[in-house]
C-alpha cells in the first residue's frame, strides 16, 4: 500500500499521547477552581505542575486507587519514615530523591529533574528541584515533605 522506502515524519512520531482532560486544583483548598459552574481545565503546564504536586503528596500504598490493577506503585515511600530519629536523614533525602525523579520521569512531559536541594526541618524535609519538560520549560518547586500532610 505504501510505496518502498516510506516513512512516517519525524513529528508524527516524536508526539507524546495525550493524556486527557484535566481540572485545576487549588491544594491550599482542597478544591477545584471553577468559573460559574464550569471546572476549568488546566494548561499543558498546569497539568504538569498538578501531577508534580501529586506525586509529592500521595503516599505509596495507601490509596486502592493507585494500587488496585496498577503494575507500578504511584506515591512516595519515605513517608514511612520522616520524623523517626533512628532513621539517617541522609537515607531519607536519598530515597525521597530517587523515588521522586522515577515517578516525575514517568510523566511523558518531563524530560529531567534537576538542581535537587533539601534540607531538614524539625517534622520533616525541605525540598527543591527543577523539573525540565520536553519543550525545555522549567518549573521549580519548592515542597516541605511532612509527617502527616498526604493526600
Amino acid at each position: 500500500m505504501f510505496p518502498n522506502g516510506f516513512t512516517e515524519p519525524s513529528s508524527v512520531l516524536e508526539e507524546k499521547e495525550d493524556n486527557g482532560i484535566d481540572f485545576l486544583f487549588d491544594y491550599g483548598t482542597g478544591q477545584h477552581i471553577m468559573h460559574g459552574s464550569v471546572l476549568r481545565e488546566c494548561t499543558e503546564l498546569e497539568k504538569v505542575r498538578q501531577y508534580i504536586q501529586n506525586v509529592l503528596r500521595t503516599q505509596a500504598n495507601l490509596y486502592s486507587v493507585y494500587i488496585d490493577g496498577e503494575t507500578d506503585i504511584f506515591g512516595l515511600s519515605v513517608y514511612n519514615y520522616i520524623g523517626q530519629r533512628n532513621i539517617h536523614m541522609g537515607y531519607v533525602n536519598s530515597e525521597l530523591k530517587r523515588e521522586v525523579t522515577e515517578l516525575l520521569l514517568k510523566y511523558p512531559l518531563i524530560a529531567d529533574v534537576t538542581d535537587w536541594a533539601a534540607k531538614r526541618e524539625k517534622q520533616g524535609l525541605n525540598i527543591t528541584f527543577t523539573a525540565i519538560l520536553t519543550n525545555e520549560d522549567l518549573i521549580t518547586t519548592t515542597e516541605t515533605i511532612r509527617v502527616g500532610t498526604v493526600m
